[in-house]
């Protein structure tokens, strides 16, 4: 069943647009503090491999007669994993500052959120299972990173316990709907499984973010279903 915590009232229909504009960046930055720290996780993991080499490098020049053929070697070596880890870097960093126009395959982007999330949830005792697959269908990367990942958080917050949350996609005439189930684990119980230090998003906040990228939004009996809409000429 829908956890009780995501029943929230609903957004007021003749509020200003103003009002739901501050609203909706309130929402915004609430996630991008979720997503800070495991971003930073990411960019520090892209960088680790670099320390390793620069390692083996020194230690190979302490030695009275440094192989300077393995130097070379190492040297290269270095350089393509820094340009592979920098362009992951900038990757990373068009999470925070994303770009509307820029578009990309919707399983893609499904599987970028679950991938991201994923060792963060393992922390809290969550478990997040991938079934998009092969939907070639370009949508715009900042509805699906923004909304996709702030569904994952959402639902994971309103749970009191534990629990798996499954993504399946289904075909629409004019887009394609994406089904977010949460099932809680067996035994339930009711360790303390959410971080300090930052607000838990709430319905509320997803209701902001869908609406904001134009993305359809509605409670299941376990979840929540997102509805990406083709652009008409798409469609």
């Amino acid at each position: 069943m829908t956890p009780q915590n995501l029943i929230s009232p609903p957004l007021p229909e003749n509020a200003p647009v103003a009002e739901l504009s501050l609203l909706g960046e309130g929402a915004r930055y609430a996630l991008l503090q979720r997503l800070i720290p495991v971003l930073q996780h990411q960019i520090m993991g892209n960088f680790q491999s670099m320390d390793m080499i620069t390692v083996m490098m020194d230690r190979r020049l302490q030695s009275a007669s440094p192989d300077l053929d393995s130097m070379r070697q190492d040297c290269a070596l270095l350089g393509s994993v820094s340009e592979t880890a920098i362009k992951s870097v900038i990757d990373l960093l068009t999470w925070v500052r994303p770009k509307p126009a820029v578009t990309q395959r919707f399983d893609a982007g499904v599987g970028e959120c679950a991938r991201l999330l994923l060792n963060e949830f393992k922390l809290k005792g969550f478990s997040i299972v991938n079934k998009v697959s092969l939907v070639p269908a370009e949508f715009s990367s900042r509805a699906l990173r923004s909304v996709v990942s702030a569904a994952l958080f959402c639902l994971s917050d309103a749970s009191t316990a534990p629990a798996t949350l499954t993504l399946q996609a289904r075909m629409l005439p004019d887009g394609i709907e994406l089904s977010i189930d949460l099932q809680p684990h067996e035994p339930p119980h009711t360790s303390a499984i959410h971080a300090s230090g930052h607000r838990l998003l709430n319905w509320r906040d997803l209701e902001l973010l869908a609406a904001a990228e134009a993305v359809g939004l509605a409670r299941s009996d376990s979840g929540a279903r997102l509805t990406f809409k083709r652009p008409p000429e798409e469609a």
